[in-house]
């Protein structure tokens, strides 16, 4: 039921007609995420330095989202857009050293807190936060005003039939297992499952909105994209494994019933939205 009222939610906030819909849901779920980091680290020293990078995140978040949803981004997803990130990470590494002045060295573990505090500010908020929402403000002169919002559309149903295409194929054929160290439920040919899948959800959502898609000049960029998503999804949806792992712990959080916590449901967007941007800079743009 949970997993078909997300659906329902993320649908509403695409088809809705407007940008602010998706910006506020990427955020809320941005933001539940960081705190659920918050909370998952937990058990790690340095206490302060965790309060601290999510109340950095937070501000970023609410920046960040203020700024798309107002029109003051949105004439291009690179250049000074990302000076908040610049600042939010020189603000994080600024308070983390400050915070940890007030405690003993003991060895190398002293400066865990401080990369554990930007771990926290890049994962969830920049990564997830930042970078999709600003895929859904695609500048209106390379497409359509709606191209940005079928982008990011792009990004979600692929990553999202890269997981359902990993799970049915491998519980049907995985005999193969992939990284068995960190998830053992994994195997070759669910991967090889997530790429033909991948690629299923790209090309449909490719001609379901084509018109939104012929500022890429070719369909060609959408196969590429397609497969470039699978892999950062596989390879996000492990990083959480390894979060986890490392971590003692089975589900990020219990906010979804049937899926876990908010970091079992973006964990692959957190890979899938940053390695698109940068698709799209270095090939497309």
């Amino acid at each position: 039921m949970s997993t078909l009222l997300m659906w329902a939610v993320v649908m509403g906030a695409f088809f809705s007609g407007e940008l602010w819909p998706v910006v506020a849901l990427v955020g809320v779920l941005a933001a539940l995420g960081s705190i659920e980091f918050s909370r998952l680290t937990a058990g790690v020293p340095g206490k302060d330095c965790r309060w601290w990078a999510l109340a950095v995140s937070l501000l970023y978040l609410a920046a960040v989202g203020w700024r798309i949803a107002t029109g003051h981004e949105g004439g291009g997803m690179v250049h000074d857009e990302f000076f908040l990130e610049v600042a939010g990470l020189v603000v994080v590494v600024l308070g983390a050293f400050t915070l940890r002045l007030r405690h003993a060295i003991s060895g190398p573990e002293s400066v865990l807190p401080i990369a554990l505090a930007l771990l926290a500010f890049v994962y969830v908020p920049v990564l997830f936060g930042g970078f999709t929402m600003r895929l859904a403000v695609l500048p209106v002169d390379l497409g359509t005003e709606r191209s940005g919002i079928w982008l990011l559309l792009l990004v979600v149903i692929v990553t999202k039939f890269t997981d359902m295409g990993a799970y049915l194929v491998g519980s049907l054929i995985g005999k193969h297992k992939a990284i068995p160290h960190i998830s053992p439920a994994k195997s070759w040919e669910g991967y090889g499952g997530s790429i033909l899948f991948a690629l299923g959800g790209a090309l449909g959502i490719y001609f379901l909105g084509r018109q939104h898609f012929d500022w890429m000049g070719s369909m060609g960029h959408v196969v590429a994209l397609g497969i470039v998503i699978a892999v950062a999804a596989m390879v996000g949806d492990l990083a959480e494994s390894i979060l986890k792992r490392s971590l003692r712990v089975k589900d990020s959080g219990r906010l979804l019933p049937g899926i876990g916590g908010v970091l079992d449901l973006i964990d692959s967007v957190c890979f899938s939205a940053p390695v698109v941007l940068l698709y799209l800079v270095f090939f497309v743009i």
